[in-house]
């Protein structure tokens, strides 16, 4: 579902990504790991299209997804911010998920369906006509996923989704994003918190001031680099390391 061949990329005179490569089928999740600065959030910015459609930057290799390699904003896939009060700006949450959809041209009856599912989804239907602001924070970061899955896309990408919640709506939305792996939705978590990752991801892609250090299964946390690149080992991957 994913490839990206070679990628690198300049924003400014600051090279920011240096010669990424991995690929990701349908149906998987990928979860990339690194610490603040390494090119996490670039990489995905430059998947969705936003790099350089909306945000300057100089991009070379490929990125394919689903086979395809646009140059512009990728409709099959959806971005979630890592804030989603960066995101909701509508009266009630219908209203919210509705309007990307009406951008799309969306109408009539596809429309309400359409919405509803996509609250229905996250557990938020009930709270259609409330007030986006009046939500917990996790709640907020469900209305973002809803409106970015009632656009349909084949490809889920998230910004440390879990970065401003409590430990239990972490949790909630992991679940909730696992649910969505097991219906064949392709997903890509930026995410410091690798306890959150393991068990979710399928692969893992570690990156180092703009270097791509490891990928693969669970193995990279075993990988000498993995660690230097300050990534913290999963509490169950350094139980199974114990018992070895």
């Amino acid at each position: 579902m994913i490839e990206v061949q070679n990628l690198s990329l300049s924003l400014g005179k600051r090279e920011v990504l240096k010669g990424i490569s991995f690929s990701l089928e349908k149906g998987s999740a990928l979860g990339i790991c690194g610490s603040m600065g390494s090119g996490k959030s670039s990489l995905l910015y430059s998947i969705k299209g936003i790099i350089p459609s909306l945000m300057p930057g100089k991009i070379s290799g490929k990125i394919l997804v689903g086979g395809q390699n646009g140059s512009g904003m990728r409709r099959n896939v959806g971005i979630v911010f890592q804030n989603p009060n960066d995101q909701i700006f509508s009266n009630t949450l219908y209203d919210e998920v509705e309007f990307g959809l009406k951008n799309f041209g969306f109408r009539g009856e596809d429309l309400r369906v359409r919405t509803e599912s996509a609250l229905a989804q996250v557990g938020l239907l009930e709270r259609k006509d409330e007030n986006p602001f009046e939500l917990s924070q996790g709640q907020r970061q469900k209305l973002a996923i809803a409106s970015v899955l009632a656009i349909e896309p084949e490809v889920i990408l998230l910004d440390e989704p879990a970065s401003n919640l409590d430990h239990r709506s972490s949790l909630e939305i992991y679940r909730m994003l696992a649910e969505l792996r097991d219906k064949g939705k392709t997903i890509v978590v930026v995410e410091h918190d690798t306890d959150l990752l393991h068990g979710f991801a399928d692969k893992f892609l570690v990156l180092d001031e703009g270097r791509q250090v490891a990928f693969g299964g669970e193995e990279v946390f075993s990988h000498p680099h993995t660690a230097k690149a300050g990534v913290k080992i999963p509490w169950k991957q350094m139980q199974k390391a114990k018992q070895a």
